[in-house]
């Protein structure tokens, strides 16, 4: 369980922040901070079924922020699933490949990050993952003489 996942204590101290660090629209790379296996109640498009919560560190000029994502295991969330293993590199495309959660702590992937009003109340906003981007293949480069 991460920092961030433990409870305190009554005489911890805390960090005193300015609030929450709303970051402009555009791509970033992010590390899964927090996993937590959930359960979804259901709703009117999805039935009862397993949760995953994750939290997103994003790190910009601007300041650092936490995007909370929560992924649905239900065959009609399968895109948005296979996006996210695509972004931290652990799926290929076009490949039937078993979902690894033990690979979600502490991975690293990129996405497009979008700026959406609450629901309550539209004047706040919040940063929301519009598309989980695919992680970049790794190029080598060789140079004549060199090992």
């Amino acid at each position: 369980m991460g920092e961030i996942e433990r409870e305190m204590d009554w005489d911890d101290e805390i960090e005193v922040s300015d609030g929450y660090t709303l970051l402009p629209e555009g791509e970033y790379d992010f590390t899964v901070e927090g996993f937590e296996r959930s359960r979804y109640e259901g709703g009117k498009k999805i039935p009862p079924c397993k949760r995953a919560l994750l939290k997103l560190r994003v790190t910009a000029p601007e300041g650092t922020t936490i995007i909370n994502e929560s992924f649905l295991l239900h065959k009609s969330m399968e895109w948005k699933l296979s996006e996210f293993f695509l972004s931290i590199g652990a799926e290929k495309i076009n490949r039937k490949v078993k979902m690894n959660w033990q690979l979600v702590p502490q991975a690293t992937g990129r996405a497009l990050v979008e700026v959406t009003p609450d629901r309550d109340n539209p004047e706040k906003k919040y940063n929301h993952v519009k598309k989980f981007l695919p992680k970049p293949k790794k190029q080598f480069t060789f140079k004549a003489g060199e090992f």
